[in-house]
């Protein structure tokens, strides 16, 4: 193992001040804060350059982006693309790549220790802002021998790419799944030779029927324990799941809620235990973000939850929901901000089809592929966890770390 060394960060991070003025006329891509994930060091999406109007921040590929506004929602990354992005993201960048290795660096400032310290020097109480002034001065320890840092970081790296990997697999997963919902609900390719008769949602294969989809199956809200009462709280083990949730990690299956309440606060609350895969959409504020519980939960109240059943599987309602989206958006209302009540929403019209097993097979086969790739994920996400701060520290060897991530993927 090398020499560790303090530095400043100052002396081995510049920060890099270039501005831009968007241009009607010019598109390039663009990261405000919205398009990164929480703590996940990845991209959610990335905008427009010519879709937003103030002074921007140029970037190169690989330069790192750090989130000052709110710093503990760790919004780190590392684009593989030139572009522009938010005042409140800084943009660095090596001083002397020959002795300062990039990727290093950049899990280094996604460290949680990173995150914390940045929290700590923040300014301002509603909107704290890491200020780079402050962080420059910060004294951290390094390995001297850039091939040593270098190693670190294509550790990490190589497990961020294979999480990578799996989430553009799950895409087009998801992707393939949906033509076959629109092929047999939309199109209805395996039914053209039969009879078609009229309903509400116009012509529909003989034998379907359209009713409402509070009549199909199940509609749960949701509930929220009084924060003030820890026994509601306090080593809960229910998932209780809220809007950020969904929003955060942006999957067709989800496992965990950041936060758990107990049976007595499921008990003391409007809150409502459904089983494993079960469809939750969030119906207000953000409304629209869709996900499948792999393991029994709850949600707060900006949820509505569909629980399948024998006629109407979780495949058939989670593309129902998706296809009907502009429909249940136009429903939606409320004066502060924006609800879709389970009042209105149980009168929307599904199909109830017949006849359909090779499509429910076909989609279980894609569905089950998609979460074996997600439960990789989370452990590749345990790994990393793991494996980051111990590197970044010098307290785990990096020949041996080398091998654990060998023998994983």
């Amino acid at each position: 193992m090398s020499n560790w060394i303090k530095v400043k960060l100052g002396d081995i991070v510049e920060l890099k001040r270039e501005s831009y003025q968007p241009k009607p006329d010019e598109v390039l891509p663009y990261i405000g804060l919205e398009h990164i994930g929480q703590g996940t060091l990845r991209l959610i999406s990335v905008g427009k350059s010519n879709e937003v109007t103030s002074t921007k921040s140029y970037f190169s590929k690989g330069d790192i982006l750090f989130g000052k506004l709110r710093p503990y929602f760790r919004k780190v990354v590392r684009p593989k693309f030139n572009g522009v992005c938010s005042t409140d993201i800084l943009v660095l960048t090596s001083k002397n790549p020959r002795k300062f290795n990039q990727t290093f660096l950049f899990y280094l400032m996604a460290s949680q220790e990173m995150i914390d310290l940045a929290t700590a020097s923040s300014s301002g109480t509603k909107m704290p802002r890491a200020d780079w002034k402050v962080l420059q001065n910060l004294e951290i320890s390094i390995p001297e021998d850039v091939n040593e840092q270098e190693r670190i970081g294509k550790i990490l790296e190589t497990i961020d790419d294979k999480i990578d990997i799996n989430i553009r697999m799950n895409k087009t997963l998801e992707e393939m799944a949906m033509t076959l919902y629109k092929h047999w609900f939309v199109d209805f390719g395996p039914f053209q030779d039969g009879e078609f008769v009229e309903s509400e949602l116009g012509m529909i294969p003989e034998g379907w029927e359209c009713i409402e989809i509070g009549e199909a199956v199940s509609v749960l809200g949701g509930g929220t324990p009084k924060t003030s009462v820890k026994e509601y709280w306090e080593n809960g083990d229910i998932n209780w799941f809220s809007p950020t949730d969904l929003t955060t990690q942006k999957s067709l299956f989800i496992s965990k809620s950041s936060k758990k309440i107990t049976k007595l606060g499921l008990e003391k609350s409007s809150a409502k235990l459904f089983p494993p895969y079960c469809v939750m959409m969030t119906s207000r504020a953000t409304i629209g973000e869709i996900s499948i519980n792999r393991e029994e939960a709850c949600t707060n109240q900006g949820f509505i939850t569909l629980i399948p059943n024998e006629t109407f599987t979780m495949y058939q309602l989670y593309f129902w929901l998706k296809t009907n989206m502009d429909l249940i958006l136009s429903i939606a209302n409320g004066s502060t901000f924006k609800e879709v009540s389970k009042t209105n929403f149980k009168k929307l019209k599904i199909l109830k089809p017949k006849n359909i097993e090779e499509f429910t097979q076909k989609c279980e086969k894609l569905f089950k592929l998609i979460e074996s790739n997600l439960i990789e994920i989370e452990e590749l996400t345990n790994i990393k966890d793991y494996l980051l701060p111990r590197l970044l520290s010098g307290e785990i060897d990096v020949s041996q770390a080398e091998k654990q991530v060998e023998e994983v993927l």
